[in-house]
């Protein structure tokens, strides 16, 4: 072993302890435990850079869990710790091959979805649209979970406003905010573009040009929908989930927002699911919730 690849395999143990916290327990440590401290290093500022505006890449931290695998390695051959979490990690950070998909649109795409006049609807059903694709780049809420808000769960506490995400993901609720603009638009849809409920949806937000609460096919078809309406030089497929990704993309990738408000926002059980985002976000710079480019105080 090089004194280079020496000092750089302490370094990242002694971030590893460091993160871990000194006079932690190996034994303490479960594989959530170690994919979580993987993702924290990774928005850490990269030391090669004076400014501090650049987090770890995909390259350093794989290498850095490298290390830190090798580390737990060690110490189980040498009968430091009982078990090897390390073989349960799920958080691999990886360069993206050229054959992946993107998920996650780029910041010119996300702006044109939201901007795009939506050409040969109704006004009313092009209000809808938007706002649909707004409100879930600007939130991140899941499909489902868009179709089950209702219109009392937008609602302002301590002077921001907020959607209430009553059947999240195991059932668990959680709210986000939203900007300002975003809740001018919901009223404006409510009180002038929302179609008269059906019998039984009379509490949905989003209706259907019948008046039914919208599905998540709906929601889909939506998409699908302002996808035909987008420039050519920016237009790709997207999916409600693809918005999900973006959200979180742009925010991460802008370093405002924390990892862990994102992993709130998004209502992930731990910071690993959260993690597997990391793979998307290089090189994308914007605003993150109210400083969002495409829905922030500015628009």
């Amino acid at each position: 072993m090089s004194v280079n690849t020496l000092n750089t395999y302490l370094r990242d143990v002694n971030d590893f302890v460091r993160l871990a916290g000194v006079g932690t327990v190996l034994d303490s440590l479960t594989h959530n435990d170690v994919d979580d401290i993987v993702v924290v290093y990774s928005q850490e500022p990269d030391r090669r850079y004076k400014n501090g505006e650049h987090t770890k890449s995909v390259g350093i931290t794989a290498r850095f869990r490298q290390s830190v695998a090798g580390f737990f390695t060690f110490c189980e051959r040498n009968t430091f710790l009982r078990r090897n979490p390390i073989p349960d990690t799920v958080v691999r950070p990886r360069q993206p091959e050229a054959s992946d998909h993107r998920r996650a649109l780029t910041l010119e795409t996300a702006l044109a979805a939201i901007t795009t006049p939506n050409a040969g609807l109704v006004t009313a059903l092009a209000h809808r649209n938007h706002l649909i694709v707004r409100l879930l780049l600007e939130t991140g809420v899941r499909n489902s979970e868009m179709c089950n808000i209702n219109i009392g769960d937008v609602a302002e506490r301590d002077g921001d406003m907020w959607v209430h995400v009553r059947h999240g993901k195991g059932d668990k609720a959680r709210s986000v905010p939203i900007t300002a603009g975003t809740h001018a638009l919901i009223n404006n849809y409510v009180t002038s573009s929302r179609p008269e409920a059906a019998p039984g949806d009379g509490d949905a937000l989003f209706l259907s040009v019948n008046g039914r609460r919208l599905t998540p096919r709906d929601v889909q078809n939506v998409c699908k929908k302002i996808v035909n309406t987008l420039p050519y030089s920016v237009r790709r497929d997207f999916t409600p989930h693809a918005l999900r990704h973006t959200m979180a993309t742009l925010a991460l990738a802008h370093g405002s927002a924390d990892i862990t408000v994102i992993q709130r926002i998004l209502g992930h059980s731990s910071l690993a699911v959260t993690g597997k985002y990391l793979d998307e976000i290089r090189g994308e710079l914007v605003r993150a919730v109210n400083d969002n480019p495409l829905t922030g105080s500015t628009h």
